[in-house]
């Protein structure tokens, strides 16, 4: 997920009769959260802090998930955004890589938690992205301690009744 100081705008409140105002910039500062998320348990691992999202940086985070889990082989169920297609990354020793069709955010279970996370910086304004950092990395840590609602926000229905 890409985060940073561009306005994050959404639907807002208002009295009936006024026009809601919302401060909005338009800084070109950002950075990369890569997340794991699974949906039958409610585990996820993150790395945030990212400069760029290329294949360097999408090896690293793989390798390190692959140390969180190192006793069990790691399924990667993901898009076909253009740093997921090297080969480098299909190789690591203990993990499958599955790409999804193209242009099926739907079936993406993390697409839905990156909008959570989204819910948290939106109609504000940041003055650094340290701050914005900081409001992601406290939403972040009350979602992943909720695992049985992390498994209903993520659980769904094709993926359960393939598991079964």
């Amino acid at each position: 997920m890409r985060y940073g100081l561009i306005s994050n705008l959404r639907r807002s409140w208002s009295k009936i009769g006024t026009r809601t105002i919302i401060d909005t910039q338009q800084s070109y500062a950002n950075r990369y959260l890569f997340s794991a998320v699974s949906p039958l348990s409610g585990d996820s691992f993150h790395l945030a802090g990212f400069e760029e999202m290329d294949t360097a940086n999408t090896r690293f985070f793989l390798l390190e998930l692959k140390k969180k889990h190192p006793d069990i082989h790691v399924i990667v169920v993901w898009d076909g955004a253009p740093c997921h297609r090297p080969q480098i990354l299909h190789d690591i020793e203990g993990m499958t890589i599955i790409c999804l069709p193209p242009y099926s955010p739907e079936l993406n279970p993390a697409e839905r938690f990156f909008e959570e996370l989204r819910k948290a910086t939106a109609n504000q304004v940041f003055s650094t992205l340290h701050t914005y950092e900081e409001v992601i990395d406290e939403r972040l840590r009350t979602i992943v301690s909720d695992y049985e609602g992390m498994k209903r926000l993520l659980g769904y229905d094709w993926i359960l009744k393939q598991t079964e």
